[in-house]
């Protein structure tokens, strides 16, 4: 997502956290919508954002990712996304996340995130 953005994220404290990136054109597919890939990276890191929020010593693995698209984005407008955790176990975390453009649904989707230490991950 790094090569993708930029994206930010803004605490919203007991309400989570919220995710947004302006679309720009090389973030766009040949027709000049956003491109659905993109979306779907940008899903995968609110989703993934979202399943560790409040664990500082983990991380998250997707392990399934279920996106369906609704409205095609376009450059300029501001795209936020927010997810909320359905369930989380020992291991897994369950979501469901949205994301928006101008109050319009461009994507839902569903994920199972694998719960890892983050030490696990870096050595």
């Amino acid at each position: 997502e790094r090569n993708c953005g930029p994206f930010y994220c803004r605490d919203l404290g007991p309400d989570g956290l919220r995710f947004a990136f302006l679309a720009a054109p090389h973030q766009c597919n040949s027709r000049g919508a956003l491109h659905g890939g993109l979306l779907m990276t940008f899903a995968d890191l609110v989703l993934a954002g979202t399943a560790v929020h409040g664990y500082p010593d983990e991380a998250a693995v997707t392990v399934s990712l279920t996106s369906n698209f609704t409205a095609a984005g376009t450059v300029g407008t501001l795209i936020t996304g927010q997810a909320n955790v359905s369930r989380r176990t020992g291991s897994m975390c369950f979501l469901t996340a949205i994301i928006t453009a101008d109050d319009q649904t461009l994507l839902t989707c569903t994920a199972v995130m694998k719960r890892m230490i983050r030490s696990r991950l870096i050595g």
